[in-house]
């Protein structure tokens, strides 16, 4: 049972045992085998912490994907584009690329998410993310009203 006091997390782990989490410390397990989702407060908390450019800009990141998954693209806009500028390694700059280019594409931002999706493609390598580019862009094609809807150049 989890009973929520001021900004911290009490665990009752029965028979009178309980933990009491700090907003960093909070970690959820969402089921067998899901991934972990880590709190708004420890993921900024996280981007304060970072001691290097590299973990900052990894943190903000997360940031950015945690709003983008919670349906506040507006806010992870800003986040993914910070991340871009303090330097991610490649296959983590193309996703970061894409989710920008699909949360600008969500907000109207049609030509900006059409370069971003382009400057993604080029040095995307995983299959499924270039997947998700192609669809991504017909979706962008149609909605500027391009009658093929097909990949332009």
């Amino acid at each position: 049972m989890i009973s929520r006091h001021r900004r911290e997390i009490t665990l009752r782990l029965g028979e009178g045992s309980r933990r009491t989490l700090l907003p960093r410390e909070i970690t959820l397990r969402l089921g067998e085998g899901s991934r972990t989702r880590r709190s708004r407060v420890a993921l900024e908390d996280a981007v304060d912490r970072a001691t290097s450019a590299r973990k900052k800009a990894i943190a903000l990141y997360q940031l950015g994907l945690f709003h983008d998954n919670n349906a506040r693209e507006s806010v992870a806009i800003p986040l993914y584009e910070r991340a871009l500028r303090a330097g991610l390694e490649n296959a983590l700059k193309a996703q970061a690329l894409a989710w920008l280019a699909s949360s600008l594409y969500k907000t109207g931002g049609l030509r900006r998410a059409l370069s971003r999706l382009r400057q993604a493609r080029e040095i995307a390598k995983d299959r499924k993310l270039l997947k998700f580019l192609r669809g991504l862009e017909i979706r962008i094609n149609r909605s500027l009203g391009h009658s093929s809807a097909r990949r332009i150049s």
